[in-house]
């Protein structure tokens, strides 16, 4: 049976398997590892390098070209159609041999790489931009992600983080940002702010409380084990955050990646929600981390219908994850 639940933020639908008679194992997927063993991030290291050295590493100068379909129909477009390239594709690396998850890395190591993100995030948001008709700078959004494992798409064994400065506010971002818009017009209050608090109270969903975030599974997750990490701090913007703010940020964050080792070593993607470069939405948004493992293939009927099929309930998944911390 498919229990069928909105996410309060997005409005998007999820269909959660609720009747099933789950068999931990059929969850424990390890992350497959990258092929190959040799790590050029390890070649280039420098010899001066500290145990918290984190390098950045452009990988393309110029990542994303926009096509304007606007003009013409998509069999007609022209190649005066194809914008010049803009934004660019990055990733954070740490020191030589640092082939740990995460979870596992030296925590002044997963400061250090917490720390490097903020920096590049505002460099990157303080570069100039082209202007758009109406004379305002065209919006960029900054997408942090880590890949773990094959199955998530990882290109590297080599402990990282890879950013996409993308020179629009993606989907994904655009409808977190209007719903937090307008439950703060309806209720006068933020979101996520209301959203840690019930699950937090509930305690049916929750993962992780701790000084400086409330990690739960969503009750409309579009992905089994799918955890969200909100911190309790009310910020939009990830890049104001301060050195111990950051320090704190870290900390929780390792502990809920070692969550998932109840799972053993499963790939995940875990990405950065974020409030987009030089916008403020100090009110109505709030920065927080998604994690999603990456446990099974995409079926028949989400494609055909982009409805998100959830089989592990997050009430299950919320207790199994819970448990594994306490161990």
């Amino acid at each position: 049976m498919f229990e069928l639940r909105r996410d309060p933020v997005t409005g998007w639908w999820s269909a959660i398997v609720t009747d099933r008679t789950f068999e931990h194992s059929s969850f424990a997927i390890d992350a497959a590892p990258v092929e190959g063993t040799h790590c050029r991030h390890c070649d280039d290291a420098p010899d001066d390098e500290t145990d918290t050295t984190v390098r950045r590493v452009t990988l393309r100068p110029n990542a994303f070209h926009r096509i304007d379909s606007s003009k013409d129909s998509a069999a007609q477009l022209s190649i005066s159609e194809v914008e010049a390239a803009r934004g660019s594709w990055e990733i954070l690396v740490g020191p030589r041999g640092h082939h740990e998850r995460l979870a596992d890395a030296p925590p002044q190591l997963a400061l250090a790489m917490l720390r490097t993100l903020r920096d590049t995030m505002r460099e990157l948001g303080a570069e100039p931009r082209p202007t758009g008709e109406d004379g305002r700078p065209e919006a960029l959004t900054v997408q942090v992600v880590q890949s773990y494992g094959r199955q998530a798409g990882s290109r590297s064994q080599h402990l990282n983080l890879e950013l996409y400065a993308i020179p629009q506010v993606p989907h994904w971002l655009a409808e977190e940002i209007g719903g937090g818009a307008r439950h703060f017009i309806k209720q006068r209050g933020c979101v996520w702010c209301g959203l840690a608090r019930a699950e937090e109270e509930s305690g049916e969903r929750l993962v992780l409380p701790d000084e400086h975030a409330v990690v739960f599974a969503p009750a409309a997750s579009r992905s089994a084990f799918e955890l969200m990490i909100v911190p309790r701090e009310h910020a939009a913007d990830f890049t104001t955050l301060g050195d111990e703010a950051l320090a704190g940020a870290a900390a929780t964050l390792q502990r809920a990646l070692h969550a998932l080792d109840a799972l053993g070593d499963p790939p995940y993607n875990l990405f950065l929600h974020t409030s987009p470069a030089g916008e403020r939405h100090e009110g109505t948004f709030h920065w927080h981390w998604e994690l999603h493992p990456r446990l099974r293939v995409i079926a028949g009927l989400e494609r055909a219908t982009a409805l998100a099929v959830n089989p592990a309930a997050p009430e299950y998944a919320a207790d199994v994850l819970r448990k594994a911390l306490r161990t």
